[in-house]
């Protein structure tokens, strides 16, 4: 599973706007979806590169190949009909003759005077031209490179624009809460020689997000450079979302089944073990999926479709759960108990339930935006509930103070100080 994962994210960040796909000549349709692009009102910039794999260099023959570009508002029609028939919703059609033995670039370039739009990219070989060039025991492959700049020259497809400020900001906002919290837990250990268990798992988890926000930011900032960015950045950013996802829905489990209420110590730990196992594995699995087709011309955005209903569901079995184990613990206790209750629902709901809130939302939005939508509004949800859990167990006027029983009465505190 663990391999299979790390094939997709693999096959998912080569993918930038430099798109290189490789066809096998034999295997060859007759029409394929190259990929799309979100252009800003303005001239943008495209260069098509050909070139063919496996031939005898003696070959001075130039084969023609057909390249089609859709607008977004005749795309549905298009992929309504059948391959072939396709090219005559067209906005642009051109047959460019390729060369055997080297290859060929092709630029041009699209302007949108009214609004921006998604533009897609397809090749067809209808006449079989292309497919009949070649003996079919061959196995001669052609290499179709896609490179495009938008508007004033930036890397970013429209869907990618103000991202960069926006994570900046969140990991800025990341970075000022671990200071702060990993503060609180030093001033606590000062002042009470006390330890707060939540709060430090609260910095780890804060940790892994920043970590991976930062990663995440720089590799945009080279992408918006190069337009292919860093792999060994994105991998690690993915990796330490991962780990951050899982560390903060474990510390919400955890205090609905009554954590720091009924027990404190790990004594009774391994009743968390299973559940700990299925999280971790759902975890990997909503990431995992979201690499499916990923730039396929269905998907505005990596959970577009039954891959995001999928993760969504799980997400709502996670807080199905965590509001079954609220619901056990608020039954067993007294009333200012059942008030932090009521808070840690709330907060935790923030979390869980925003995915699918977020998939709902973009069944009525524009194609171009639904990206921002989803990246930008998960990222949100998820530092909003890390910071009302910082309040939770930092604040000295919290319920949490006056009823963990890891700290000491919040009536000796009062009198320490």
């Amino acid at each position: 599973m663990i391999k299979y994962l790390f094939v997709l994210i693999l096959l998912y960040l080569s993918q930038a706007k430099r798109i290189k796909q490789t066809y096998l000549i034999r295997s060859l349709r007759d029409w394929h979806y190259i990929s799309k692009f979100g252009a800003e009102t303005g001239e943008v910039f495209y260069s098509l590169t050909f070139r063919f794999k496996n031939v005898e260099e003696n070959d001075e023959r130039t084969i023609p190949i057909q390249y089609e570009l859709f607008l977004d508002e005749e795309w549905p029609n298009a992929i309504e009909k059948a391959e072939c028939d396709r090219s005559n919703v067209a906005r642009r059609k051109e047959t460019i003759q390729v060369p055997v033995n080297s290859e060929f670039e092709f630029k041009g370039s699209l302007t949108a005077k009214v609004r921006a739009h998604l533009w897609y990219f397809a090749f067809s070989d209808c006449e079989k031209i292309l497919r009949n060039s070649f003996p079919v025991e061959s196995k001669v492959k052609l290499d179709v490179e896609l490179h495009i700049t938008n508007v004033g020259g930036t890397e970013f497809t429209l869907e990618q624009f103000g991202i960069l400020q926006i994570i900046g900001i969140i990991a800025l906002i990341d970075v000022i809460m671990l200071i702060y919290n990993g503060n609180q837990i030093l001033e606590k250990q000062r002042k009470y020689e006390e330890f707060s268990l939540p709060l430090f798992l609260l910095v780890i988890t804060l940790l892994l997000e920043t970590f991976s926000y930062c990663f995440l930011t720089i590799h945009l900032w080279i992408y918006s450079e190069n337009g292919a960015g860093s792999l060994l950045l994105q991998v690690l950013s993915v990796i330490f979302q991962v780990a951050s996802q899982f560390s903060l829905t474990m510390i919400l489990v955890m205090l609905s089944w009554g954590w720091q209420i009924n027990f404190s110590k790990f004594d009774n730990f391994e009743l968390f073990i299973p559940i700990s196992i299925l999280v971790g594995f759902f975890q990997i699995i909503i990431v995992g999926v979201s690499f499916i087709d990923y730039d396929a011309y269905y998907k505005d955005h990596q959970y577009e479709g039954w891959v995001g209903w999928l993760a969504a569901l799980i997400y709502i079995g996670e807080f199905v759960y965590f509001m079954n184990g609220l619901v056990d613990t608020y039954n067993k206790q007294n009333t200012k108990i059942q008030q932090f209750i009521l808070l840690l629902g709330l907060y935790g709901g923030v979390y869980f339930i925003s995915f699918p809130v977020l998939q709902t939302v973009n069944l009525f939005t524009a194609r171009y935006v639904r990206y921002k939508v989803m990246e930008i509004g998960t990222m949100l949800f998820r530092t909003s509930a890390i910071l009302l859990l910082t309040r939770l167990f930092t604040s000295k006027k919290s319920i949490f103070a006056q009823i963990s029983i890891e700290n000491k009465s919040f009536l000796d505190r009062n009198k320490d100080e």
